[in-house]
């Protein structure tokens, strides 16, 4: 028995978790799913702190957790607001939650691990249990205590009381507001009535609509209350058709636009950006304020005048903060004002005249003025942050914010390979300066991502290592790390893992987002992908995103949906050529003619046409209309030096496709021997990588050397299976049935051809291009192939 010891009394502040659904899944999923709370749960700086302490008990609970804090009453709703917004970056997971303040007896189970009981143990999973997916539900107790708190206040709802297991009644309080929590009543509120009776709150709307338009419009809103996301296709007229509803903007929401430069240097332009891109960040770490993404506010540069109304509406924020820039001989003077956006009334203004290595003061304590102004609650690990200078090196710094700003707009081969240089320069006169090795890192990532060259992998990973060595709280370390998992090591499990981190000590971060949507997509997870990006929408409401959601409406075949984002992103960042290119896409696949897609291609600047993948595009576009003329003046433009095989193949290998097409042989076989050394090299070179194997095949089947190209078409797919990545998988089993098509195995490849046409992220197998394209010529006569091309597009399979 135990002892009088071990049975005394003492409060917990108990979070019940519960994964909603759980039992609906199979086995397999349901451990999956509770790994990922887990490593929510890990991401917690108040489940840390706590720990750190001595002051948690964990109990697992079959289908959750309990956590039971003994150190603070605010550590488990400050938990349970931290996992709520982790949880958006993972649509899969619905979670309910329970908060009670009660007596709790600490004991051993009968494997000595601590244990839990009590009645403030059991109450609050009560709690929980009225919830619904969303809800993070208070008893009246634990509420009481947060009212105390006037941060708290506003997000505390009465809902009631309820009825729970033994006749016990409870007084429910409703957690929730800007981006956390269900605002909804709990569905258990209405059906425990002892009547069964539920509130008609439809007869009562129909009555109001009576009354007049102002009430008519509240019963839309009621009844179709507005998605958090943004939606998919705005009205194409407008910039300010995507205004969002007044009625959605977050009283603590903020956008920092553009410093203005005074510096008598216009070079010093990119010092204003950075201190402006600093304070951004800085306020971006608060998790009690929405603040709008850099590329959304960027293109409200200082020199025209701004409608400060009007650029509230389109970011749908309350609240603007504007300035100014100047620094000369070592010193620096900012101007900071905040605006209600609404009213145009100016809420606070401060001048700072300091050195410049106070810099970073200034910084922190504009976000913290800001903070204070929108009455946003900084958690004390917010404030560790705030109050960190990220180097002690002014010229350190100096090179950073340049690399920082080069990045931005970086669009050659060379310009990358600068902006590594700057990078290099601040680490080198400040070796612990972890921000600036969070950010090389991941620039190098994004350079190997793009061309392969293995000293850039080893050096992204080098550097994020270093970077959380140094400052392992440090969200952008996590960023880093997660990025090496994901584009590097294609380890997405644990990629996910350093993301939910990074969310935690980066709330408002959209590149968080749509990096966990790019991985939701590799998995499979298409209808997650969709909700991150466009919660990431909300955070960047001004940007194109070309490769998150209208991207990924697109492999989905949601053509119409994918081409409205498509054209609202062009109307915003014009001059993107990936913009462009799906775009054409998508009047192609719709219209199946291919000059809907050459007529989208030719309102391009001329500086745009010299791109290799727009001179290819083009290319592509007069094959598929049998425009051999204009397939061959295509490739002639494609410069020789720009060409970068396996993306862009040689000169030589497109032109051996247009003999192929024109069915001469001995010409395309001549033009083909000339680019085999190149082939050959890539996989050799680059053995386990997919994409050098695939481009190999296809030259091989070209040549109808059929042993060949069938053995280097089907490595890559063993390379590159569904089950490893959901995205470039279709692309090489739709080069395997290219490779069987022109090889003889007919069947094998028309088999093929009917899965992808349901997979997503096969672009090449539409209807349109299977009509059209010389690619699939061997298989034109054929009986099934002509039953295909006959019959309507299938729908698209994804979860």
């Amino acid at each position: 028995m135990p002892n009088e010891q071990e049975l005394r009394a003492e409060i917990g502040h108990v979070l019940f978790v519960d994964l909603v659904g759980y039992s609906k899944r199979l086995i397999d999923e349901q451990g999956e799913l509770l790994e990922q709370l887990k490593e929510l749960v890990r991401g917690s700086e108040q489940v840390r702190a706590a720990k750190e302490a001595g002051q948690l008990i964990q109990l697992a609970t079959g289908d959750g957790m309990a956590l039971v804090f003994r150190n603070s009453a605010e550590a488990p709703a400050q938990c349970a607001l931290e996992l709520a917004r982790a949880d958006q970056q993972h649509p899969g997971i619905q979670l309910r939650m329970g908060i009670h303040s009660g007596p709790i007896n600490q004991v051993s189970d009968v494997n000595e691990r601590a244990n839990v009981t009590g009645a403030g143990i059991n109450l609050a999973q009560r709690v929980m249990d009225c919830g619904d997916a969303g809800h993070i539900l208070l008893s009246k107790r634990a509420a009481d205590d947060l009212a105390q708190y006037r941060h708290w206040q506003p997000r505390l709802h009465d809902v009631g009381e309820v009825e729970v297991k033994h006749g016990v009644r409870l007084e429910i309080v409703n957690l929730h507001g800007e981006g956390f929590g269900n605002p909804a009543p709990p569905e258990k509120m209405w059906s425990s009535r002892p009547d069964g009776y539920r509130f008609p709150w439809p007869a009562i709307f129909i009555l109001l609509v009576s009354l007049g338009a102002v009430l008519y419009g509240f019963f839309l809103f009621y009844h179709n209350p507005p998605p958090i996301q943004r939606p998919l296709a705005p009205p194409k007229a407008t910039p300010a058709a995507v205004t969002p509803a007044v009625a959605l903007i977050s009283e603590k929401s903020i956008a920092v636009l553009p410093f203005e430069n005074l510096s008598e240097e216009k070079a010093n332009a990119y010092f204003a950006d950075g201190v402006q891109d600093e304070i951004l960040t800085n306020l971006a770490r608060i998790a009690d304020l929405k603040v709008i993404s850099r590329t959304s506010v960027m293109q409200y540069r200082t020199g025209a005048a701004r409608n400060l109304r009007e650029i509230g509406q389109q970011l749908g924020v309350a609240h603007l903060l504007e300035g100014s820039v100047q620094r000369a001989e070592g010193k620096v003077r900012v101007n900071a004002q905040l605006i209600d956006a609404r009213t145009d009334a100016h809420l606070w203004a401060q001048t700072y005249d300091r050195e410049f290595s106070d810099v970073f003061v200034i910084q922190s304590d504009i976000a913290r003025s800001i903070a204070e102004q929108l009455e946003a609650r900084l958690a004390p690990e917010e404030e560790k942050r705030l109050a960190t200078k990220p180097t002690d090196n002014p010229e350190a710094y100096l090179l950073y914010l340049q690399a920082n700003e080069l990045a931005h707009v970086a669009a050659s081969k060379q310009d990358a390979f600068d902006t590594a240089g700057l990078y290099d320069r601040a680490i080198a006169l400040d070796p612990h300066f972890a921000l600036a090795l969070a950010r090389a890192s991941i620039w190098n990532g994004t350079m190997y991502f793009m061309g392969r060259q293995p000293d850039r992998k080893s050096r992204a990973r080098a550097l994020a290592d270093e970077a959380l060595r140094l400052a392992p709280g440090l969200g952008e370390a996590h960023l880093a790390l997660a990025l090496c998992y994901y584009r590097i090591d294609a380890d997405y499990k644990k990629a996910l893992r350093e993301l939910v981190i990074a969310g935690a000590a980066l709330p408002n971060n959209a590149e968080v987002l749509d990096f966990s949507g790019y991985i939701y997509r590799r998995q499979n997870r298409w209808g997650e992908a969709l909700a991150v990006f466009r919660r990431a929408r909300e955070l960047d409401p001004r940007t194109a995103n070309f490769n998150g959601l209208p991207d990924t409406l697109r492999l989905l075949r949601q053509w119409a949906a994918a081409r409205d984002a498509y054209e609202h992103g062009l109307q915003l960042e014009p001059e993107i050529a990936d913009g462009w290119l799906g775009l054409a896409y998508l009047r192609f696949v719709q219209s199946q003619n291919p000059a809907e897609a050459r007529a989208t291609l030719d309102r391009l600047p001329q500086t745009m046409k010299s791109k290799p993948l727009i001179i290819v595009a083009q290319w592509d576009y007069a094959m598929l209309a049998r425009d051999f003329t204009a397939a061959t003046k295509a490739v002639s433009n494609l410069n020789r030096s720009l060409a970068e095989f396996p993306v862009v193949e040689p000169v030589e290998f497109y032109e051996a496709c247009l003999a192929v097409a024109q069915a001469d042989f001995e010409q395309a076989h001549a033009l083909l021997e000339q680019v085999g050394p190149l082939h050959e090299a890539g996989v050799r070179d680059h053995p386990d990588d997919p994409i050098f194997h695939a481009a190999l095949g296809k030259y091989y089947a070209l040549l109808g050397h059929k042993d060949e190209a069938l053995r280097e078409a089907r490595r890559a797919v063993e390379l590159c299976p569904a089950t490893k990545d959901a995205v470039s998988a279709p692309l090489y089993a739709t080069n395997l049935a290219f490779a069987e098509a022109w090889c003889g195995d007919k069947n094998e490849a028309i088999t093929l051809l009917e899965r992808l046409l349901t997979t997503p992220g096969a672009e090449g197998v539409t209807l349109a291009r299977l009509r059209l394209s010389w690619e699939w010529d061997p298989l034109r006569h054929d009986p099934r192939f002509q039953k295909i091309l006959k019959g309507p597009e299938p729908a698209t399979v994804y979860q």
